[in-house]
């Protein structure tokens, strides 16, 4: 389905709120959250000619501008969510890149009859515990697992399950609240660390799966589980699994890439997941793939919104939104290349003095995004603070490349990434983690 964009004065393409083709109602496409992650549906939906209304806590976030409405709520408040929704009459509701409004955007379609997933299955997608629950009854290959009221029991389970251990908040997204724990004492401290983004309820403690980790992007339309691309992930070293960079397609070895794809469907079929897009993560042990979560939206990190269709040409973001408004997407690969994202690393931590080698990334073959910024901080200058990697939110920028397979595109943003070297103001404090 292609909706014709109507035409500005002002010359953009999206429809002004409001406006109309004849008798016939423009659709409204309710995004829910506005910041950076949102911004590629927003201007996909201007695109295909369909009105955007955005919802975020926060009147700042970007996509409040970029949208025809923009209405200052909280994501996590589905009532006042779907108040917005009845008074702008939209036809269709989703979220992009981002795990917390994922119950609003299922409780919304619920009430106004819209197609989304069902609000038990985003429960399943948003609460690791349930998440676990799910799949164990459904026998998909998980690690083991023991949920911990506190810090005995944790000890209690570690014990059990064997160092290191996976320490989980419930509901998270951006790997935070998460923590990789080698010993007992650790365990203590970082307990502790995990009840602040959780203060109350069970957290999750998980054998350690060691293997090669991936992510599986996807589409659930119709019945059908559509597996699209599989993603070779780096992590930074040290206790918190934070993500350093992304290549597509994998590079394992195809049986095992199969192996994976089959795992990832079990796993989507056994969350109850319909009608939306899907980001999961796995780790290929010794015994197999094993699946870490399941998310009910796209992937971030610029896996969906730029990786993918650059290495398959599939368009995700028009994909999900597609779906949103209950149309069948085309989700047939126009071609096989390779695509590959990588974080900056300062490896260490102050107050920055200078940036060497930015400038000259724009002459680098096959870039195709350079982000020379902090989704928390801002951008990258002089007196940026660095600070350790604990969260997703912390990392400071990232480059893109394409390339003729995923060696190619992997070469091409390590070089670059590694030529952009930082100098500190003061006594650099070293940490594992940028």
């Amino acid at each position: 389905m292609n909706f014709a964009p109507a035409n500005r004065e002002d010359g953009c393409t999206a429809p002004r709120a409001g406006a109309s083709f004849g008798d016939d109602r423009i659709p409204a496409l309710l995004v829910i959250a506005a910041g950076p992650l949102q911004l590629p549906a927003i201007e996909c939906a201007a695109a295909l000619g369909v009105r955007t209304v955005a919802v975020d806590g926060d009147f700042r976030a970007p996509g409040m501008a970029l949208a025809d409405a923009g209405h200052v709520v909280d994501i996590l408040d589905s009532v006042a969510v779907e108040q917005v929704a009845r008074s702008e009459r939209v036809s269709a509701v989703m979220t992009l890149c981002t795990d917390a409004p994922v119950r609003t955007v299922a409780a919304v379609a619920a009430a106004l009859g819209l197609p989304a997933l069902s609000c038990a299955a985003a429960a399943n997608a948003t609460d690791k515990r349930l998440m676990r629950r799910a799949l164990e009854s459904a026998s998909v290959p998980i690690p083991a697992f023991r949920q911990v009221e506190g810090v005995a029991s944790a000890l209690s389970a570690a014990d059990v399950l064997g160092y290191p251990v996976a320490l989980k908040v419930a509901c998270s997204s951006g790997s935070r609240g998460v923590f990789k724990v080698a010993s007992s004492e650790e365990l203590g401290v970082r307990f502790h660390q995990a009840r602040e983004h959780q203060p109350d309820g069970a957290l999750l403690l998980e054998e350690w799966l060691d293997g090669p980790e991936v992510s599986v992007e996807g589409i659930c339309y119709a019945g059908h589980v559509h597996v699209i691309q599989v993603t070779d992930k780096l992590l930074f070293p040290g206790p918190y699994p934070i993500e350093a960079g992304h290549t597509q397609p994998s590079r394992l070895p195809q049986e095992t890439i199969a192996r994976i794809r089959s795992v990832a469907e079990a796993g989507v079929r056994a969350l109850d997941l319909s009608s939306c897009a899907f980001h999961a993560e796995l780790k290929v042990t010794p015994d197999g793939p094993k699946i870490i979560e399941i998310g009910a939206r796209l992937g971030g990190d610029r896996i969906a919104t730029h990786l993918t269709p650059l290495s398959t040409g599939v368009d995700l973001v028009q994909a999900a939104i597609l779906v949103a408004l209950g149309q069948e997407p085309d989700l047939r690969p126009r071609w096989g290349r390779g695509a590959a994202v990588r974080y900056f690393r300062a490896n260490g931590c102050g107050s920055v003095e200078s940036i060497e080698g930015i400038d000259d990334l724009p002459s680098s073959p096959g870039l195709e995004f350079l982000y020379a910024a902090s989704e928390r901080n801002g951008p990258l200058a002089p007196g940026f603070a660095i600070r350790e990697v604990r969260s997703s939110l912390d990392r400071y920028g990232h480059v893109i490349f394409s390339g003729t397979d995923a060696a190619q595109a992997a070469e091409r943003a390590e070089r670059a990434a590694a030529s952009v070297r930082f100098r500190f103001h003061s006594p650099v404090l070293r940490s594992v983690g940028p």
